[in-house]
Formats: C-alpha cells, sequence, structure tokens
C-alpha cells in the first residue's frame, strides 16, 4: 500500500479504533497475503509489527510513445513498425477489419502486461489460442521506443523462443547507454493498473457484461485496489474457516452414523458418541473422543471392561512343562525321602565326628586306653580300622539325609509358586463375556488354587513327608490339564471377540481421530472469525467512504465529456456511484431521459452505452497522478450515430492538448470527422497484404492537413482574393508551427525534459513562428531572429524568406503568389522533419 493511503487507514483508525486482534488482522491484510496467514498463526497477544509497504526503488516516470515493432504477433507476420509522434496530440490509425490495426494495440498491452485484457475468462480458449502469426517467418516478439520523461530514450520487449507458450515470454529494457534491465525498472506495475493506458473495446463491453466487471474496471482507478484486495484477503480467511467447520459438521453426521451401530457393543464408539453428541462446538469432548480413538484411556467403566476382555485374551495358565516338572521334582523328592527313612543326618553327623576325634587321638598318642570311657586296652590298630569305616558310614548318612531334606524344599517351593490364585480377570466382577467358558476357567482355577487357598493350607513346612509330596504331586498331574484346557479355550474365544471389535473399530477409529485432529485445527482457526469480520465491516465502511470522495471529481468529467459525446441524445447523466459488495457490487448511474428519470442501460441504444463508457473511462486513464502521457483507444466508434462521431472527434480533440492520444479505427467516419472539423491530427493507414505482410502508411499530420486546407481554400473560386490572401498564409502558418512544435517535443523528451519542464517553456506565451522555431532549434522562445538566421546559414536563404513571410502574420493579406507560398511552405515543413528529427 502506499504510504498516504496507509496515513487514512491509521488515521480512521485513530479516530475509530478496532478491538486490537482484529486491527492487526486489517494491517496484516493490507499488506501481503503471506502478512495475513502469519499474523491469524500468531499467538493471541502479539501484535502485528506493521510497517509501510510502499516499493523501493525509482519512482514511476511518464513518457510517450514513439514507435511499436511487431513481429509474428496476432495479424502480424513479418516486422511491422508503427511510428508516433512523441507528444501530445492525436494520431487515428485506420484500416479495414483484419489490417493488422488492432494487433500493434494489442501488441503494446501485452509489452507492458503480459497479457490482454480482453483474454480475461470466462473468454473461451480458441480467442487465446491464435496469439502468434501463423505468417511468421522469425521468432515472435514486440518492442516499443518510448521517450521517457527525465531520462529520455528507452526501448522495452518481450520475445518468445520458437514453439513457447505464450505465458513462456522474456521481457526487458533497455535505456540509452545503460545495460538490458528487468522491464519492471519502467516502474510501472501498479500504475498499468490503476491508470491503464489501454482503452480496448473489451473494456467499453463490460457495459454490456456482468455489473461486478463494470464496477472493477471504475474501482481501479480510486487508488483504493490495496483496500479491495485486503477485503478479499479477509474474505478469503473468513470463508476458509467458516468453510472447515461448516465441512466438520458435516462429516461429523455421517461419523455419527458409523458410530452408533457400534456403540451397543463397544465401549469405545460409546464413548465417542457421547463425546459428539451435540449440535454446537461447545458441546463437543474433542480429547475425550480423540482418546478413545486412538487407544488411550477415556475412563469409566466400558474402558475397563475391553482392558479385562484383552487380559482373558492374554490369560495363561502356568507353562505345561513347569508344571510337569513339579510333579516329577516332588515325587523324586519323595522317594527320597523313604529313602532315608529312620536316619537323622544330625544324629550321624554328631557321631561320626566323635569317631573322627577318637581318631585323631589315636593318632596322636597311638594305642591304650579309652579316654571317654577308660576300658583299657580299647585304642587298637583293630580299633582304628573299625572306627574309621563306622566314620564314613555315618558321613554317607548324613550327606544323604540332607539332600533329601533340600529336594524336599526345592519341589515345595517349586510347586507352591505354580498354583496361583484364581486371577481378578476371572472373578464375579470381570468382563461380561462367554458365561460358560468363563465359569469353567474360573472353576478349574479354583480346583487349581485349592492346596494353597482352602481351609488347610498346603505350605512348604506342610510338605515334610512322601505322602504330602506324593498328594501334592498328584493334584498337579490331576487340575492342570483340564485347567489348561479351560483358560486355552477361554483366551481364544476372548482374543477372537477382541479381533472381531478391533476389526470392526480400527476403520471408524482412524475416521474419528482424523476427524478430532481436523476439529481441534478448525475451531482454534476458528476464533479468528469474529476479529475477521469486526475488520472487514471496518474496511467496508472506510472504503465506502473513500470511494464516494475520490469518485465525486472523475463524475463531474464524466458528465463534461459526456456532455460532448451526448449531441443529440435525450439522456443526461447525474452522478454515479459504486455499490455493492462481494457478487453484487455494481455500478449505479443516475440518468433522466427528456427530465424524467430513468435505468441507463435498459434505455439507451448501444451507440449511446458507447459513448457513455467513454465518458466514464476517459477520466481513469487521464487523472493527473497518472505516469502515461500517451493513451490507446482501440475501436472507439462502435454503433454511434454520425452527430456523436463528431462528438467524439471533439472530445479526442481535448482529451490530445495534453496528452498523446492514439486511436484505432475501422470506421472511416472518425477520419471524415477529424478531417471536416479541422482538428489537428496525424492518420495512419494499415493495410494486410497477403501472408500477413502489414505496411503501416502516413496519410495525414497535422502540417498536411493545414497544407491540404491551404489548397483547397486557394483552388475555390468562390472565396474573394482579399479573404485567400489572409486565409490561406494563415493555414500556411499554421502547417510550420506545427512542423516545429511537434521537432520541439521530440528533441526535448529525447534530452530528458519532463512534460512539466516542456510545457513551462511555454506556458503563458502565445509565440510568433519564429519563436516557435527558437524553440525547435534551441529549447527556449526567445532567439526568433537567431532561428532566421540559422535557416539561412544552414538550408539556405528560400527557407528563410518564407519563414520571414509566414511570420509577418496575414492581417493586411498576402501579396504574392499564394501558389508558390503553398509549395514553400510544403518544403519548409519537410525539411524541418529533416533537419530535426
Amino acid at each position: 500500500m502506499d504510504d498516504a493511503l496507509l496515513g487514512i487507514v491509521l488515521e480512521r483508525l485513530a479516530g475509530k479504533p478496532l478491538p486490537p486482534q482484529a486491527e492487526d488482522l486489517l494491517l496484516a491484510a493490507i499488506d501481503n497475503d503471506n502478512a495475513l496467514a502469519v499474523q491469524l498463526n500468531a499467538p493471541s497477544a502479539q501484535r502485528y509489527p506493521h510497517a509501510p509497504t510502499s516499493a523501493a526503488g525509482k519512482d514511476p516516470v511518464g513518457a510517450y510513445l514513439k514507435s511499436v515493432t511487431v513481429t509474428g504477433f496476432r495479424g502480424i507476420g513479418p516486422q511491422a513498425t508503427l511510428e508516433t509522434a512523441p507528444g501530445p496530440g492525436l494520431a487515428l490509425v485506420v484500416g479495414r477489419n483484419g489490417s493488422g490495426k488492432s494487433s500493434f494495440a494489442e501488441a503494446l498491452e501485452v509489452l507492458l502486461t503480459g497479457t490482454l485484457l480482453r483474454w480475461a475468462p470466462p473468454a473461451p480458449s480458441v480467442v487465446r489460442n491464435g496469439w502468434q502469426s501463423k505468417h511468421a517467418s522469425a521468432p515472435t516478439e514486440v518492442q516499443a521506443e518510448f521517450l521517457i520523461e527525465g531520462s529520455g530514450k528507452a526501448t522495452a520487449g518481450r520475445s518468445w523462443a520458437p514453439g513457447a507458450e505464450f505465458q513462456s515470454s522474456t521481457a526487458w529494457l533497455q535505456r540509452t547507454g545503460e545495460k538490458r534491465t528487468a522491464l519492471s525498472g519502467l516502474g510501472w506495475e501498479a500504475d498499468l493498473k490503476e491508470y491503464r493506458p489501454f482503452l480496448s473495446h473489451a473494456e467499453l463491453e463490460a457495459f454490456f457484461g456482468r455489473p461486478s466487471e463494470l464496477y472493477d474496471l471504475l474501482a481501479s482507478v480510486l487508488g483504493l485496489d490495496d483496500l479491495a484486495n485486503a477485503d478479499k484477503r479477509l474474505r478469503a480467511a473468513q470463508k476458509e474457516r467458516e468453510d472447515a467447520l461448516a465441512d466438520l459438521k458435516k462429516r461429523l453426521a455421517g461419523l455419527r452414523e458409523k458410530l452408533l451401530p457400534l456403540a451397543g457393543g463397544d465401549e469405545r464408539a460409546r464413548t465417542c458418541v457421547a463425546a459428539l453428541a451435540g449440535g454446537a462446538p461447545a458441546q463437543w469432548d474433542i480429547q475425550a473422543a480423540e482418546t478413545a480413538a486412538t487407544g488411550g484411556t477415556a475412563g469409566g467403566a466400558g474402558e475397563s471392561e475391553l482392558a479385562a476382555l484383552r487380559n482373558l485374551a492374554r490369560l495363561t495358565p502356568p507353562p505345561a512343562a513347569e508344571a510337569d516338572a513339579a510333579a516329577t521334582d516332588l515325587r523324586t523328592a519323595a522317594a527320597c525321602l523313604r529313602e532315608v527313612a529312620g536316619s537323622s543326618a544330625a544324629h550321624a553327623r554328631d557321631l561320626a565326628n566323635l569317631l573322627e576325634a577318637a581318631l585323631a587321638h589315636h593318632e596322636a598318642h597311638g594305642d591304650g586306653d579309652c579316654p571317654v570311657c577308660g576300658n583299657r586296652g580299647a585304642l587298637t590298630p583293630q580299633w582304628r580300622a573299625a572306627a574309621e569305616q563306622q566314620r564314613d558310614r555315618l558321613h554317607a548318612q548324613a550327606t544323604a539325609a540332607n539332600q533329601a531334606s533340600a529336594g524336599v524344599k526345592h519341589a515345595a517351593v517349586r510347586a507352591l509358586l505354580l498354583i496361583t490364585p484364581v486371577p481378578t480377570v476371572l472373578s464375579p466382577n470381570g468382563p461380561v463375556f462367554d458365561p460358560v467358558q468363563t465359569a469353567a476357567a474360573s472353576s478349574a482355577w479354583q480346583r487349581w488354587a485349592a492346596p494353597v487357598t482352602g481351609d488347610e493350607r498346603v505350605t512348604v513346612e506342610s510338605l515334610s513327608t512322601p505322602e504330602a509330596l506324593d498328594a501334592l504331586a498328584q493334584h498337579i498331574e490331576t487340575e492342570f490339564p483340564a485347567l489348561a484346557r479351560a483358560v486355552a479355550s477361554l483366551a481364544e474365544a476372548a482374543g477372537k471377540d477382541v479381533a472381531r471389535r478391533d476389526g470392526n473399530w480400527s476403520p471408524v477409529a482412524a475416521e474419528v481421530a482424523a476427524w478430532c485432529k481436523d476439529a481441534k485445527q478448525a475451531l482454534a482457526e476458528n476464533e479468528a472469525v469474529p476479529a475477521l469480520k469486526q475488520a472487514r465491516k471496518w474496511l467496508t465502511e472506510a472504503n465506502a467512504d473513500l470511494r464516494d470522495e475520490r469518485l465525486a471529481p472523475l463524475a463531474g468529467k464524466s458528465r463534461a465529456i459526456w456532455a460532448q459525446l451526448r449531441q443529440e441524445s435525450s439522456v443526461d447523466l447525474g452522478a454515479f456511484r459504486l455499490a455493492g459488495a462481494n457478487t453484487q457490487r455494481r455500478l449505479d448511474l443516475d440518468v433522466s431521459i427528456d427530465g424524467a428519470p430513468g435505468a441507463a442501460l435498459g434505455v439507451m441504444s448501444q451507440g449511446e452505452i458507447n459513448a457513455l463508457a467513454l465518458s466514464i473511462f476517459l477520466p481513469r486513464a487521464t487523472m493527473p497522478d497518472s505516469p502515461f502521457n500517451f493513451l490507446v483507444i482501440d475501436d472507439p466508434v462502435q454503433a454511434m450515430d454520425p452527430a456523436k462521431v463528431d462528438g467524439l472527434a471533439k472530445v479526442l480533440d481535448s482529451v490530445a492538448k495534453d496528452r498523446q492520444l492514439i486511436v484505432f479505427t475501422h470506421d472511416n467516419r472518425l477520419a471524415a470527422a477529424v478531417k471536416d472539423l479541422s482538428i489537428s491530427a496525424t492518420i495512419l493507414e494499415v493495410t494486410r497484404q497477403p501472408r500477413s505482410r502489414v505496411t503501416v502508411r502516413e496519410c495525414l499530420n497535422a502540417s498536411k492537413q493545414a497544407l491540404r486546407d491551404a489548397g483547397a481554400v486557394n483552388a475555390d473560386e468562390k472565396v474573394p482574393a482579399a479573404v485567400l490572401a489572409r486565409v490561406v498564409p494563415g493555414l500556411c502558418r499554421t502547417a510550420v508551427e506545427a512542423a516545429f512544435t511537434e521537432a520541439f517535443w521530440r528533441r526535448q523528451l529525447r534530452a530528458g525534459k519532463t512534460r512539466a519542464q516542456i510545457e513551462a517553456m511555454t506556458e503563458g506565451k502565445r509565440p510568433r513562428l519564429v519563436d516557435t522555431a527558437s524553440l525547435a532549434f534551441y529549447g527556449n522562445a526567445d532567439e526568433g531572429q537567431r532561428a532566421i538566421q540559422d535557416v539561412e546559414r544552414l538550408w539556405g536563404a528560400p527557407f528563410a524568406g518564407t519563414l520571414r513571410a509566414l511570420n509577418r502574420g496575414t492581417h493586411s493579406g498576402y501579396p504574392g503568389n499564394l501558389d508558390d507560398l503553398i509549395s514553400d511552405s510544403r518544403r519548409l515543413v519537410a525539411k524541418v522533419s529533416e533537419a530535426l528529427p
């Protein structure tokens, strides 16, 4: 946005503030798409760091058009050039339909904008497909030569490689003495939208198209495109969020239809149905639904039911190998106990230790009396041998008894660890699932756990006899197979039920999870909708005020132009307004027919509507802020009656006073009106030969027209001689003045002068002919006599003599031969064009 418009927006915000979030979104939307996207995703407390976005670089510069050269584009095959006189003035480019004249106008538009307005949708593709001439012998290229205010000559070009698509062109800018740069170096990007220097027939036809198209064409000139674009961004952001929420609700309806059949047998579905039962987003428990869909813990009895069912599916008895091993160990321990029955490991160990001491005594003291009982001569070698045997036998008995005791304890512990209590999942409060199989498994496990849960509980200490060990082994061998069968059957059935539930639930769960994810995002983004609405409402009111304020002066100019164009029309043009918004935007025109209010487009002829369109669009293209000193109008005469054609010629003459106006037309009536009304104009004729060879020739310019008129008046025998002596020299002088004036503008523009500077050189002056010559020669009007001297010195005395004769004025009449004066003036005009290019 330009700084001036931004200043207006900020000033209005100061007087009519918005809530912080709405203001931030408004300013971001005014900047660009990315700025709005970033602000929409920023934390709520983060303010928008707004800064002016005026483009850096050179200010846009104005220019006059000097030539357009076209190769292989539209109706032009081999290279053809249209030369125009840079500077204010009217040029008519005439030719029959199909001559290729409009191709020059369209080529210039494509060169500067990259496209054609008339190709915009809903134009059919066949209109766009013929952009390249079938008779081109070289690559398609468009060049235009401009005289730029402040810098002089510059050439812009756009070319296409062989076989390239229309949108794949290369554009460039070449200023005198500088390297080629991008076309953007002209600084016209925004102005080409705001002050289009092309008034094509497509724009005139907008009056017959959709009201919104006419609205947009007019709104573009008001300099409020940034506000309109901001509203489009805000509207798009709002619509995106509202559409997302509407889509969310639509998807939820379908999701509920899928959840309801599952809710009776799956608590996850029941949780989701309950969580998403409300009609408004505030009633949704998205977190609960997402948790249920993604396998988390949603809480409640339903969740424990499914968890318990999964526990049933995972339920297993003790490993069969462990049970078999435990029973074997018990029976082995029982057998060992029987083998050492009647022996005491402690008693045997004590006796063995006693004998070990006696043997040690004998070893130390030799044969002799027993030191314990006193038996004389008891310790002999024979005693020693028997004692050693007894000692070894007692040691063996103690070891066997110890091993049997350890085996019993190991077997008892191992067996009792396998015999676990009934799992909670098989309790009466467990899941409701196949009562028969559940009861069978529960009963089998109760029997299995009976030795450790009964009234007479089995413990490790109680398993000290072979009978107790054998009894526990018999319990394991008897109860384990029934337990394994019951539990396996129950787990398999529960597993199948879990698989069935998961199979039905998984696709719906994925859909619920995706919906919940989208819902979180949509609801988070939807929080910005109230602020977006506030920003849009504020912007709509501000745009309407500024629009009316800026449209008022354009409406006044349009009424003035209509007054000239209407001629014999009974329609009066009053105020017009841009009304409505979005898809309802339109142009409201106040008109009266013979003094009575009426509907403009409903009662006016096509010719009147064309004239009305020109009345409205010409002020747009000729606004003072426009950098374009040239204006190209294509085919404006459509369906106009002769009176309106005369009015159009006068309007064009008025516009051409300070603009270079180039008008393309196939209707000879406009050229005839220009000639009949003695309007100063250059007329160029375009003709097309076989294979799209287009040529341009000059039929008439201001100098030639004045000289032609001088000849016609001089040949009229009805005109008195005294009148001829005054009128003919005046027309000849007009011709020479036009030649010098054209040279003056051409040379000053090439030197880099601006239009304002050039106009200032003659402001408030009515220079004589020699003063105009001085302007052409030296760039100032104060050296007329020097100009005559230089004409004589450089061009010869005859030319200087003609200049002096024409400069004397026509008040007293020209005494010489008028035919010779006309011929001399024609030669002087030609010399000016030749010597002052």
